[in-house]
C-alpha cells in the first residue's frame, strides 16, 4: 500500500513539474501576427490600386499614363455594371459597380479562368452618396472592406476599414467627420482628429455593419461569376 502511495505521489509531482515548465504564451505574438496581416493587406491594396491607376479607358487606352514596365499604359480589364432606377420616395438612384480581376496562372492557356481581385460600388439614395470597396487575395478570398456612409441622425460621415483573416475581422479603423451640404464622398485618412476607433478585432457596435457588407460582397461575387460565365470569348 505504501509503495502505491509513493508511486502516486511521484507521478503527481512529475505532472506538476511538467506543467510548470510549459512555455508561457508571448502576448506580443498575436499583436505581431495582426500587424503582419494588416501590412500584407495594405500592400495588396496598394498594388491593386496602382494597377487601376495605370489602366487606360476605351479603345485608345494605349495613350494613357504608363510606367517603366508598360510605357503605353495598361489595357482596361474590368467589368462595369451600371444600374439606374427611379425609386419611391428617394427618386433617382444610380449604382456603379466595377469589378477588377486577375487571371489564374495556367501555362499555355489563352483564356485562363478569372478570379476577383477588387470591387468598388458607388451609389446614392436621394442626395446621400455611398461608397464601398472589397479587396481579395490571390486565392479569391475577401480580405478587406472599406465603406463610407453618411449618418443623417448624427450628422456625421463615417468611414470604416475592416481587415480580415479568413472570416474573422482582425483589425478595425473607424473615422468620422461632420456632414457637409454637398453630401459628397470624401477621404478622411489624412485627418487624425477624425479617428473614432483603431485597434484589434471588431467592436460589437460594428458587427452588424460587417455582416451587411459581407453579404453585399457575396452578391458582387455572384454578379462577377454570372458575367464571367456569360461573356463572349
Amino acid at each position: 500500500m505504501k509503495k502505491i502511495l509513493v508511486f502516486s505521489f511521484c507521478v503527481l509531482a512529475l505532472s506538476l513539474t511538467a506543467s510548470g515548465q510549459r512555455k508561457k504564451v508571448d502576448p506580443s505574438k498575436p499583436i505581431a501576427q495582426e500587424q503582419k496581416v494588416v501590412a500584407e493587406i495594405r500592400q495588396r491594396y496598394a498594388d491593386i490600386k496602382n494597377m487601376i491607376r495605370l489602366m487606360g479607358e476605351g479603345p485608345e487606352w494605349m495613350y494613357s499614363e504608363g510606367d517603366e514596365d508598360s510605357p503605353g499604359g495598361w489595357p482596361p480589364d474590368y467589368f462595369h455594371v451600371k444600374i439606374v432606377q427611379n425609386l419611391p420616395a428617394t427618386g433617382y438612384h444610380e449604382e456603379n459597380v466595377r469589378i477588377y480581376y486577375e487571371e489564374e496562372e495556367i501555362p499555355e492557356e489563352i483564356y485562363p479562368p478569372l478570379r476577383m481581385a477588387f470591387a468598388s460600388s458607388k451609389y446614392n439614395f436621394a442626395a446621400r452618396q455611398y461608397y464601398e470597396e472589397y479587396l481579395y487575395d490571390k486565392k479569391g478570398n475577401l480580405i478587406f472592406i472599406f465603406a463610407q456612409e453618411p449618418d443623417l441622425e448624427t450628422g456625421m460621415w463615417r468611414q470604416m476599414r475592416f481587415y480580415m483573416q479568413g472570416t474573422k475581422v482582425v483589425h478595425t479603423i473607424v473615422r468620422e467627420c461632420p456632414l457637409t451640404d454637398d453630401l459628397e464622398v470624401r477621404d478622411l485618412s489624412q485627418d487624425p482628429a477624425s479617428e473614432v476607433y483603431s485597434g484589434s478585432g471588431l467592436p460589437t457596435g460594428y458587427i452588424e455593419s460587417v455582416d451587411t457588407y459581407v453579404q453585399k460582397a457575396k452578391k458582387i461575387e455572384k454578379m462577377f461569376k454570372a458575367i464571367d460565365e456569360g461573356r463572349t470569348l
